[in-house]
Parts: C-alpha cells; sequence; structure tokens
C-alpha cells in the first residue's frame, strides 16, 4: 500500500447547521471522502441529538467501518464522544482521560495499526476550550508520544486552537513536524483551522484539503480535513 486516506471531521452530535438531526447527511459525507481511517469527535448524544439514538451503532451500520468508541460522556444522560473509524480492525487501542474537574469532559483515542509493513499509532483528540485546560492536556499527550518511541504517530481532531504551531503547540509539532493548517470551522465561511492533522517525521503528506460539498457545508458546524498519506522519502 504505497498511500491511505485518513479524516478528521467533528460531527457536531450530527446537528447540522440547520439545527436539524441528520446522521444520515454525516454517512452521506464519509461515503463521499471514502477514507481508510476516520477521527470523529463529538459523535453522540448529550444536551444535542436525539435522546438514546445510538450515533455510535448507526454510523458503523450504515458504513461499515470497524468501529473504536471513546465516549467521554456515558451515563443515562448521554452517550457522547470520540471515535475512530477503519476499515480494517485496529490491533490494539485504548483510551485516554484528558478531563480536568469541574470543566468539560475531555478525551482521546489511541489505536494500533500497520501501514504496509510498518506499526502505526492513531490518537483521535478533541481539546478543552480554555488555554489551560490545552495546556495540560497537551502535557499528557506528549507524554504520550514519548512512551511510543520513535513509532509512526498520525493524531488528528479539534484542537480548539487556530494557531498549529503557536508557543502552546511548538513541542507537539516539533515531535510530529508535518501538519495541516487548513480552515475548518465555521463550516458557513471556514476560517479558523481548528481541526488538524499532525504526523510523526516519517510520513508525509500527499495531499491534503478541507472537504466541503453540499453534504459537508451543511452536516456539521465543523468541515472535515482529508488527507492522503504516504512515506516521506529518504534524503
Amino acid at each position: 500500500m504505497s498511500q491511505f486516506r485518513i479524516a478528521s471531521y467533528n460531527v457536531h452530535s450530527c446537528i447540522g447547521t440547520d439545527r436539524h438531526f441528520a446522521p444520515e447527511r454525516i454517512v452521506d459525507a464519509l461515503r463521499e471522502i471514502d477514507a481508510d481511517i476516520v477521527a470523529l469527535q463529538e459523535l453522540g448524544w448529550h444536551h444535542r441529538g436525539r435522546r438514546n439514538f445510538d450515533q455510535f451503532a448507526f454510523i458503523r451500520e450504515m458504513t461499515g467501518y470497524h468501529i473504536i468508541e471513546g465516549p467521554t460522556k456515558s451515563h443515562a444522560r448521554a452517550h457522547y464522544g470520540n471515535a475512530i473509524l477503519m476499515r480494517e480492525p485496529a490491533h490494539a487501542y485504548r483510551t485516554l482521560d484528558l478531563s480536568w474537574p469541574l470543566h468539560i469532559p475531555r478525551g482521546c483515542v489511541i489505536a494500533q495499526t500497520r501501514f504496509g509493513a510498518e506499526p502505526l499509532i492513531i490518537i483521535n483528540v478533541h481539546l478543552g476550550l480554555t488555554p489551560w485546560d490545552r495546556a495540560r492536556q497537551l502535557k499528557r499527550l506528549i507524554a504520550e508520544i514519548h512512551d511510543h518511541g520513535d513509532q509512526n504517530i498520525i493524531m488528528m481532531g479539534d484542537f480548539n486552537s487556530w494557531k498549529p504551531a503557536g508557543a502552546m503547540f511548538r513541542p507537539l509539532s516539533q515531535l510530529l513536524p508535518h501538519y495541516t493548517a487548513l480552515p475548518t470551522f465555521h463550516s458557513r465561511a471556514p476560517r479558523v483551522p481548528l481541526d488538524r492533522i499532525y504526523l510523526s517525521p516519517k510520513l508525509a503528506f500527499q495531499s491534503a484539503e478541507v472537504w466541503r460539498t453540499p453534504a459537508t457545508a451543511k452536516a456539521s458546524d465543523h468541515l472535515p480535513v482529508v488527507a492522503d498519506i504516504t512515506w516521506r522519502p529518504l534524503i
């Protein structure tokens, strides 16, 4: 496999810009994108979305993806969080709690797979709304990256910050030096690169784009960022 496609998409509980709950529009967008691996954020219901409607199961059944659930809220009043969709099942996976007391629960999903013959780590993350939250969460994520040594890593998600290599994100961008900075929010008139993809040194972008179509324009308040990934040529 010389390249594969990945995508990151904040689906806003399948509530579109017209305020309608329409998970089928997210399915349409995923079919258009046709990625091998997708990181979804804000999947599920809490104060948004149809109560007790299992969005994780719906996406799995309608797309055929294997799904790794990473709920940050899972109780009688909510089933909501992050997910990784994969064409092939992960070799292993786990979740990492990035929450802080009295703040909105946050987390990430970490999956192990392969790109050709090489192991590959996929990290799907949704960072907090405040700089203090993000600083603490990035510290945890950077420690996680260090724990994986020199393995190939793709981190993607909603970073809730528009500076992909600003002072707060500089340690991350030094470890994962290839990244997107494409405007994904708000989907009506995108100007801010909240949704991003970061790659470790041996990986490269063959292409990267914001997927703006009639389906994605209404499906969520974010647009998906889509990239074709390959190996960086040896010098």
